[in-house]
């Protein structure tokens, strides 16, 4: 079986490298690729990618490639995770929204809008390609941001292979939960539903029991964990339910954006400063013949972007940070499924006898009473030979019903007027956000994204 990565020479492709070499027997891999159309990304990043696969597993086929067409043929599994106009387009689109005094943050908001203004007609030309030269039974696995957009892009774009939209956000806070609750993952059970980086987290239960009450009475939840950036009032406030780390934007808006206004510089201006970094020294060695030395520079720098997340944003640092790894540690140090974890768990899921619980972003079909079937939603699934089945929630306070709606409506908008590049659609998908809920910094919003060549299309 073939799996092709679209973007391939990201930052973060020596994880994703490393989870498929190790889950490779799992879905009966033979051959990945991974495609960008940077040459000197591949270079870099998938130089060190490259090393890392072909050290767990030399018996299959790993190539770098700059031909799509090259790297899609014959796939039966294609990951994409692509950054659409590179860190300057990030740091645009942080800076519009900022000057126009709302908030810059790259997947919420302003921000997320002109991110997918870039990202799904990237997205949708790869679809084209993958039903053209990829396998007629080819599953695609979208982790480009802004996820929930790009998937529901996809999905109403006639696209006619199955695809799955995957974040690692509400995966990452439920790993954290059974180190406070004393159990194992396999005992704990979480339902998860709502929006790409815009979800709540009800019915935890362990072996049956629930435990809401005693998670959200522990102190560590608040400092251990990503709840750390809310307080336990805003929790009951929100009916006992935990919280996504993106709903900091929200329920924290005047604060994250002071934060950001205060600190001079966007978290996009951080990142590709780091990334310049990054890059220079990269450039001084040849990380094909040093591995180990571009493996430790790209650690280096790795760990000031991971260790340094929603720092500005929340005048707070980070509990569960990363420590540095050399390249033998890193290649040694058991997988967690991380990065590429729920991919490979749907893949294997034919075969397997066992059920599992994950988070998904796929279509609504009457889980959530209260949107369209055909509406794109993130929710928890419950996972067996028998394919996925969605879990509907115990419990949705009619607080979160109103949120979800006002923004699914702005994400219906958004996906229609990329996919139709209309202008006046735009300013009322911008207008039904609540982050911003005005005509007037709609209008001035969308007028400063178009302002670049590659939207003179729109009308």
């Amino acid at each position: 079986m073939k799996l092709t990565v679209l973007g391939g020479g990201g930052v973060r492709s020596a994880f994703l490298a490393k989870s498929l070499a190790y889950n490779a027997h799992r879905i009966n891999l033979t051959e990945v690729v991974f495609l960008d159309n940077s040459a000197e990304n591949l270079e870099l990043f998938g130089a060190i990618a490259s090393h890392i696969f072909n050290t767990i597993r030399p018996d299959i086929a790993f190539s770098l490639e700059t031909d799509a067409v090259k790297a899609l043929k014959g796939a039966n599994y294609i990951i994409t995770t692509l950054r659409v106009g590179g860190d300057e387009s990030r740091i645009r689109d942080e800076r519009i929204a900022l000057d126009h005094n709302t908030l810059g943050q790259e997947t919420t908001g302003a921000g997320g809008f002109a991110m997918a203004m870039r990202s799904i007609p990237a997205i949708l030309n790869y679809c084209r390609l993958i039903e053209e030269h990829a396998a007629s039974d080819a599953i695609l696995f979208n982790f480009t941001n802004p996820s929930g957009l790009v998937t529901e892009a996809i999905v109403k774009s006639g696209f006619k292979r199955q695809v799955y939209g995957i974040c690692d956000a509400p995966s990452e806070l439920i790993r954290e939960l059974p180190a406070l609750l004393g159990c194992t993952e396999e005992q704990l059970r979480v339902e998860c539903y709502g929006l790409n980086h815009f979800s709540w987290f009800t019915g935890i239960t362990v072996d049956g029991k629930d435990v809401t009450e005693a998670l959200i009475a522990n102190p560590k939840l608040y400092t251990h964990t990503c709840m750390q950036y809310f307080s336990p009032e805003l929790v009951r406030l929100c009916d006992n339910q935990l919280l996504n780390e993106y709903l900091y934007y929200y329920y924290y808006r005047e604060e994250a954006l002071n934060a950001i206004q205060a600190s001079g510089e966007t978290r996009g201006e951080q990142i590709a400063r780091i990334n310049r970094d990054m890059r220079e020294a990269l450039r001084t060695i040849d990380a094909k013949a040093n591995p180990q030395k571009a493996f430790d520079i790209w650690m280096r720098h790795y760990l000031r972007r991971e260790n340094s997340y929603m720092q500005s944003e929340s005048r707070q640092e980070k509990f569960n940070t990363r420590a540095a790894l050399t390249l033998k540690q890193f290649i040694e140090q058991p997988d967690s499924g991380g990065y590429a974890g729920v991919a490979l768990d749907i893949l294997e899921a034919v075969n397997s006898k066992t059920s599992k619980r994950i988070v998904v972003s796929l279509p609504n079909n009457g889980t959530l009473d209260f949107l369209p079937d055909d509406d794109v939603i993130e929710i928890s699934c419950d996972l067996s030979k028998d394919g996925l089945k969605p879990v509907t929630p115990s419990h949705v306070p009619q607080a979160q019903k109103n949120m979800i709606a006002c923004v699914k409506d702005y994400e219906r908008l958004a996906v229609a007027a990329i996919l139709q590049q209309d202008r006046k659609l735009a300013v009322r998908a911008l207008m039904a956000h609540p982050l911003i809920a005005s005509w007037t910094l709609a209008e001035k919003l969308v007028a400063a994204y178009l302002d670049a060549p590659q939207f003179a299309q729109w009308r």
